[in-house]
């Protein structure tokens, strides 16, 4: 009766946990270690272990109390590991990129490479630059006794939902920035140079927008069940 009384508890809380099906599980193998422990510290209180086993679960308090702090754990989690691989992808793609469509031959311009590359690039770099900020920003949000104090992750969430879309932008317009070169003078570029950034690109790209979906549905989750 003691293992039913945790198991209904536990079954109640995982029905307001979001988060992926690893992280759910070791969330309740937590909560049901803590309440194995409160009920055998209880037993030298209450004989009864099922009495034992009630007056762990009221320590605990509700279930859904219980979630909402994990929830926001979850969230904060999730957001800097986001951002942290934020920062590290997309200096490399924007380097790369660079690399392969600056370092191709000589085109059909009175300079080396037409205008609009360089200002794309620019425009690439720029978002870089919001992207880092918004990791950045984020991450700081995310960690120290100020953002465990916050009930709400705010901060977290704006932080690594702008770093995730600057990159997700960034990498289209560098997609946009080699159509419209190679349509236009398919021999000023080294096609070889250029398969390395498109196959990171196409992978950064799946990766990225997969996440985004998963973090969007952690946050919608966590918000309508606090």
């Amino acid at each position: 009766m003691e293992a039913a009384v945790l198991q209904r508890y536990t079954d109640h809380l995982a029905e307001h946990l979001v988060g992926t099906g690893s992280r759910r599980t070791a969330i309740l193998d937590e909560v049901m270690d803590g309440l194995q422990c409160a009920a055998e510290d209880n037993l030298e209180e209450c004989p009864d272990p099922e009495s034992a086993a009630h007056r762990a679960v009221q320590e605990w308090g509700p279930p859904s109390e219980v979630a909402r702090a994990y929830n926001e754990a979850t969230l904060r989690l999730s957001a800097n590991r986001l951002s942290f691989r934020a920062v590290c992808m997309l200096p490399l793609l924007a380097a790369t990129w660079a690399y392969a469509l600056l370092g191709g031959p000589p085109g059909p311009w009175a300079v080396q490479h037409p205008p609009t590359l360089l200002v794309g690039l620019s425009l690439v770099m720029f978002g870089c630059v919001l992207c880092l900020a918004g990791a950045v920003s984020g991450l700081r949000k995310g960690s120290g006794f100020a953002a465990a104090a916050e009930r709400c992750a705010r901060g977290v969430t704006t932080g690594t939902l702008g770093a995730l879309i600057g990159l997700l932008c960034a990498l289209g317009a560098l997609v946009v920035l080699l159509l419209n070169r190679g349509l236009s003078h398919p021999e000023s570029l080294d096609w070889e140079l250029v398969s390395v950034p498109a196959t990171l690109t196409v992978i950064a790209g799946a990766y990225f927008g997969c996440s985004l979906r998963r973090f969007l549905a952690v946050m919608r989750g966590a918000e309508t069940r606090s």
